[in-house]
This record gives C-alpha cells, structure tokens and sequence, in this order.
C-alpha cells in the first residue's frame, strides 16, 4: 500500500487552493487586456522560467528530436488551445461557470479513453458518471439561457470553454502513450512555450496591442498565475501525484470548481442560483462516479492476476 505523507497531503491542499482561485485571477485578467496577449505573456514567462532553470542552472541533458516531434503538437493542444482558448472565453462567461466546465474534463476523458484504450472499459457506474457530467452542464446551460437578453456571448462562451476541455482531455489521454526519460517539469515548461508560441501569434494578428497599459494590478495578477498558478501548482501537483495515489489527488478536480464558485460569488458578484449548484453537483457527482469506476476495475484486474 503506498504511505501516506503529510508533505504529499501539504502539497495537494496547495493544487486544490491555487488552482481554485486561478478562475477568478484570469477573468480578472481578461477583463483588463486582450485575453490572448495576457495568456501568451503567463505561458512564455512561466515556461522559459522554468527551462532555465533546467538547462542553464542545473545543467539538464537536451531532449532528442523524437521528443520534440511528440512534445511539440501536445504543448499546442494542452496550452494553446486547452488554456489559451479557454481563458479567451472568460470575457464572454462567468469564472464559475468555466471553472464548472473544466469539472467536465474528466468525463470526457473517460470518453476518449474508451475509444482509445478500448482494453480499459467502464463499469456501468461509469458510464452513469459521464451521463451526469453532461447533464448537470445542461442544466447550468439552461439556466443561463433563460435569462433575458441576448445570448449570444453566453455561446461562444460555453462553446469555447467546451473546446478547450475537449483539447485538453484529447491532449491529456494521447500524452499517455509517450513515455520519454525527461522530467515532468521539463516537459511542462515545453508545453508552456510551444503552447504560448501560437497563441502569441494570434495575438499579434487579431488584437490590438496599443492599448495595452500594464499598471501594478496586472502585474500582481501576472506574477500569481505564473508563480503560483503555473510553477508552484504544477510542481505541488507532480509531487502529489509522485506520492499519493491518483484517486485521492483526483479530488482536486472536486474541491476546485467549490473554490472558484465561491470566489465567484463574493468577489466578482457572479450570480448563483439552486439551478447553478445542483448542477454543479451533479456534474461532481458525474466525475465521482466515474473515478470510482476506474477503481472498481483496477480491483477487479488485480484479483485477476492474482488468481492466475
């Protein structure tokens, strides 16, 4: 049975925390300059930080082509669409209802991972999980559209933050089959350069950076997410991972969109509604379910082996 350390513990209340409160710190964020420029400027920052260190501080081997080759696209899947997409739809959607979409990425990713790795199928709790996922978002959907006014933000809204949790689970489960003897936190800060790269690209082509003016505040909302949000969050969500079993860091995936509801509401006066919560907590509920499913099956082959 893997031990349970309180450093492990200590690093997965920084995830939950941290990455709770990076809902909020964004939409902040957008709403003071052109969404694309100051996602590219926290991903190329954070990212070329943390290559530095790696290879100009502590001297690292440089990775071979082949794993530019893999690396390469998945950064431009996981961070330039994933993230970069995702915080350009904040200004059209409240930060609570992206941080609830971004709930839904594990119920896609048991989708992919069905047609992908059909060896790992889902027990019918499973399946009953990713059929909550769906339809607590359709609810907090249908809530939204029944306000009065046009709707039309609201869309492209939800349709962009769709987009980025569908790339960043299709990024998530391809990442699965490469396998390269290269730290996580090398790879991350790959991730964050080819990822900020084209986006940085977009930015130039499609926003206008004249009127960009960056005061204190936006510096502090810079310095959070690529410290905190990006370097420490990752680093504590690597360690986690490294130490605790999968299941019990899953749970951030739970605590987060809790935190960002909450920060919504207080901070920025998002509205809630029962509506709101009860579909959130279905679509958490839609997310237990499915964790619980990949246990049940990794029971289930163990006692396998085991007889055999």
């Amino acid at each position: 049975m893997q031990k349970v350390s309180g450093r492990a513990i200590f690093a997965l209340v920084v995830v939950c925390l941290i990455w709770g409160t990076t809902y909020l710190v964004n939409k902040l964020g957008v709403s003071r300059m052109p969404p694309l420029f100051f996602t590219t400027v926290r991903q190329l920052v954070a990212g070329t930080l943390i290559l530095i260190y790696f290879f100009v501080i502590r001297k690292n081997p440089w990775p071979d082509r082949k794993y530019f080759a893999k690396q390469i696209p998945l950064g431009i899947l996981l961070i330039g669409v994933g993230n970069g997409v995702g915080t350009f739809g904040l200004q059209f959607i409240d930060s609570s209802i992206s941080a609830i979409m971004a709930a839904l990425s594990p119920v896609i990713i048991a989708i992919m991972t069905v047609y992908y790795k059909p060896e790992d199928k889902l027990t019918p709790e499973g399946w009953l999980g990713i059929g909550a996922g769906f339809v607590g978002i359709l609810i907090i959907c249908y809530d939204k559209l029944q306000t009065p006014g046009d709707h039309s933000k609201l869309i492209i809204g939800l349709s962009l933050s769709f987009l980025s949790i569908a790339c960043w689970a299709l990024g998530t489960v391809w990442s699965k089959n490469y396998s390269f003897p290269v730290s996580p936190f090398i790879t991350a800060g790959f991730h964050m350069v080819f990822g900020g790269i084209p986006v940085a690209v977009l930015s130039f082509c499609l926003e206008s950076w004249k009127s960009v003016h960056v005061g204190p505040d936006l510096i502090i909302i810079w310095l959070y997410l690529i410290f905190f949000g990006s370097i420490v969050a990752y680093s504590a969500y690597i360690y986690a991972l490294k130490h605790l079993p999968a299941t019990i860091v899953s749970i951030q995936s739970y605590i987060n969109p809790i935190i960002a509801l909450i920060l919504g509401a207080v901070i920025l006066h998002e509205p809630h509604n029962l509506k709101i919560i009860s579909g959130a907590a279905i679509t958490l509920l839609g997310v237990l379910l499915i964790n619980y499913s990949y246990i049940r099956s990794k029971r289930k082959k163990t006692n396998i082996s085991f007889s055999e």
